[in-house]
């Protein structure tokens, strides 16, 4: 029995991408309008299946209802048919539904948020698998420059409390090195009126980093393979974020500094953290604290670019985040956190788990 699958395609192409991987057909049938064409083409360089391109009317229902009562007349009652109306434009799903639920051999489905397939037919549902590097392709935002969470080393975790412990001692001396020898990579050392220093030694691939506050000093030596994407740009901070997640159930792989190409090619946006949850993406802002409330309006875009309508998004910070950013955040539909949530008995990692686990699977609204 041959079986067909036929697919409607809009602005969201990974449930149509997820429908076809999960129903392995013999052959495949893209319908598409004028606008989603390369939506269509995408998908179709994608998938390990010769498709069909098929445009239609996007508005117009006597054309619309014409067209599919003639696709549907070109197919056999031999042949086994499913149709997913999870994206383009509701006319068509109507239509589609509508003729083809009249027909024996065909199943209607539909792919929801958290990448479950529901059958109209029988109202029951299965998983389908996610791949996360597709979905990035089918939104035409390949992700080729991330670092893994796996690439980071012991050493890299040592370095990282080492740090942590520096700050802690004179934030502010820490802050103005770290930060001025960010702007200046290619100078080796860093001297403050205080006597508080930081110094690159080249040949053995190591900082010296020397805090002085109040007549006491505090020296430490930091050696490791990420030691300088950790040191500046608070990138011990995202890493903090990613060891906290890394222990988190539903994290099926993490990556760290996930770099896109802006369309211009000139120009790249960076997501901090980004998690494979398995069914859908979680996307991670970590700053220690929020200077900008424009960042939380450059995030928000930055998930709906790349992460599709299902994906989740996470603001996290060190200190405490003040009302009006967290009100920002909840327009947003953005998740936010900070490690000094305080609750009596409870760990600050396990109140953010109970709170993606509480939010992951909610169908996003905006």
């Amino acid at each position: 029995m041959s079986k067909i699958h036929i697919s409607l395609v809009g602005g969201q192409t990974a449930p149509v991408y997820h429908g076809i991987i999960d129903s392995l057909p013999d052959q495949v049938i893209l319908i598409h309008s004028e606008q989603s064409e390369k939506e269509a083409l995408r998908i179709k360089n994608e998938i390990p299946i010769a498709a069909e391109l098929c445009k239609l009317d996007p508005v117009d229902l006597q054309q619309i209802f014409s067209a599919v009562e003639k696709l549907a007349a070109r197919f056999r009652e031999s042949e086994s048919i499913t149709v997913n109306i999870s994206s383009g434009p509701k006319p068509w799903s109507v239509a589609f539904y509508s003729v083809f639920s009249q027909m024996k051999n065909a199943v209607i489905e539909y792919i929801d948020q958290n990448n479950k397939v529901w059958s109209f037919t029988d109202r029951k549902n299965h998983s389908v698998n996610f791949d996360m590097d597709a979905q990035f392709r089918l939104y035409g935002n390949p992700l080729k420059n991330y670092k893994c969470f796996s690439d980071y080393t012991d050493a890299d975790r040592s370095v990282v409390e080492k740090i942590r412990e520096m700050r802690n001692f004179n934030f502010k001396d820490f802050n103005d090195l770290t930060m001025q020898m960010a702007k200046k990579p290619n100078e080796t050392s860093q001297t403050l009126p205080s006597g508080s220093h930081l110094t690159w030694f080249t040949k053995e691939k190591e900082f010296e980093f020397v805090l002085k506050k109040k007549g006491t000093i505090k020296k430490e030596v930091l050696k490791s393979p990420q030691v300088r994407q950790l040191l500046f740009n608070t990138g011990w901070f995202e890493y903090e974020i990613a060891l906290i997640l890394s222990q988190w159930e539903h994290a099926k792989e993490i990556r760290l500094n996930c770099m896109f190409p802006a369309k211009n090619k000139s120009a790249k946006n960076e997501i901090d953290i980004i998690v494979d949850t398995g069914a859908k993406l979680l996307f991670v802002e970590c700053k220690t604290q929020i200077k900008n409330i424009t960042d939380i309006d450059k995030f928000h875009s930055a998930v709906k670019n790349y992460g599709g309508l299902g994906s989740k998004a996470l603001f996290i910070t060190d200190a405490v985040m003040d009302e009006t950013a967290k009100e920002k955040c909840q327009d947003s539909s953005i998740l936010t956190f900070s490690l000094q949530n305080k609750m009596l008995g409870v760990d600050p990692e396990k109140m953010l788990f109970m709170l993606l686990n509480s939010e992951l699977f909610n169908i996003n609204t905006k």
